[in-house]
Parts: C-alpha cells; sequence; structure tokens
C-alpha cells in the first residue's frame, strides 16, 4: 500500500486501507499503520489524530473539527477537558491517540482505527482525517508526517472511501489549531 517518506529509508506504510462494517449496521473504513522509526531516547513516538464531519460525534460536540478520541459516551469519552465546553469528552488529559492504559494493552506502536457511522436518511454523512506520526519530548510535539484520509456514507448504503494523501497546508493549520484549542499545554510543530 502506499508509503509516505520522511527521511532516506524512514517512513510510515499504510498496510490495510479498506470498507469496513460492524454488527450495528455501521459502515466505514479500516486503516492500519506501520512505521520503522526508530526509537531516540528522551523521547517518545505517538500518534495524534484530528477528525472533521457533518455528523456523529462532530454534531453532538457542536466541533465539526476535533481531536480523535472525543466524543458523547463512555465508556471511552469521560473527561472533561478546560476550555472546551459542550457535551464531547475525551479518553485522557493527553492529544495522543493511544492512551497509556491502551499502549499498555498492546496498542501500537503502529496505528489501527476503523471509523464507522450508519448510513443517512438522506444526502451523505462524510468524515476526514489528519493522522500524524509525531516525536514527543516533554510538552513540545513535533510532526514527523501527516495523511489525510475519510469516507463518505452515503443515503443508499454505500461507502466511498477518499484517497489516502498527503495533507494541505490548510488542513495542517486546521490540525494544529484544534490540537491547540483542545489541548494548549502542549506545543505542535
Amino acid at each position: 500500500m502506499r508509503i509516505f517518506i520522511i527521511a532516506r529509508g524512514i517512513h510510515i506504510q499504510v498496510t490495510q486501507y479498506s470498507t469496513y462494517s460492524d454488527d450495528k449496521g455501521r459502515s466505514g473504513v479500516e486503516i492500519k499503520i506501520k512505521h520503522n522509526v526508530p526509537i531516540v531516547a528522551g523521547k517518545q513516538l505517538q500518534w495524534v489524530q484530528t477528525v472533521s464531519s457533518n455528523g456523529g460525534n462532530s454534531k453532538a460536540c457542536k466541533m465539526m473539527t476535533r481531536v480523535d478520541p472525543f466524543g458523547v459516551g463512555g465508556p471511552v469519552n469521560t473527561i472533561s477537558l478546560p476550555g472546551v465546553p459542550g457535551i464531547g469528552k475525551a479518553d485522557d488529559r493527553l492529544p495522543f491517540y493511544w492512551t497509556a492504559q491502551d499502549l499498555a494493552g498492546g496498542a501500537g506502536p503502529g496505528f489501527s482505527d476503523k471509523p464507522a457511522v450508519h448510513k443517512p436518511a438522506t444526502g451523505r454523512t462524510w468524515t476526514q482525517f489528519i493522522t500524524a506520526l509525531t516525536e514527543v519530548t516533554g510538552k513540545d510535539v513535533h510532526h514527523l508526517v501527516a495523511i489525510a484520509w475519510g469516507y463518505d456514507r452515503m443515503s443508499d448504503g454505500t461507502v466511498r472511501v477518499a484517497p489516502i494523501r498527503t495533507p494541505t497546508s490548510t488542513e495542517m493549520s486546521v490540525h494544529y489549531e484544534v490540537l491547540k484549542t483542545m489541548y494548549p499545554l502542549y506545543k505542535y510543530t
């Protein structure tokens, strides 16, 4: 599948990107990403993801773009974030995709996600992600590489998978701004 270069010989690779359906009537896409980035002493590798959508948790939380995971309903989304009003909640107080508990339970070092929604009564529900592998030193989060991906769920039940690509500079600006707004104690580059 797609490879996105970070430096000579160092990259992330999308190993799966396909339609997905669950047993609750929701459909979307499943993505898996691996990397070969070496770990440097004093630094952590962490995944960061923002999601934009016209439905689901974006609508419920009144935030078209938000850091993922952030939404409504437990057991995952239970932590209120200072400065982020409304009913949306985070899974912890860190801007990273995997929690410390996720990592202890075997999640990572790669990335995987299976977003899915019910078909809308009319039109489409669109969902777009910016997923980034970052190198973290204290409160400094340095983006090594980012990709854009997503899907549309159509009212006829079909899923239109968006191509995986490099995000535009405007998309990255929105990504950084949302991270700063939701998790202001960190510096993002």
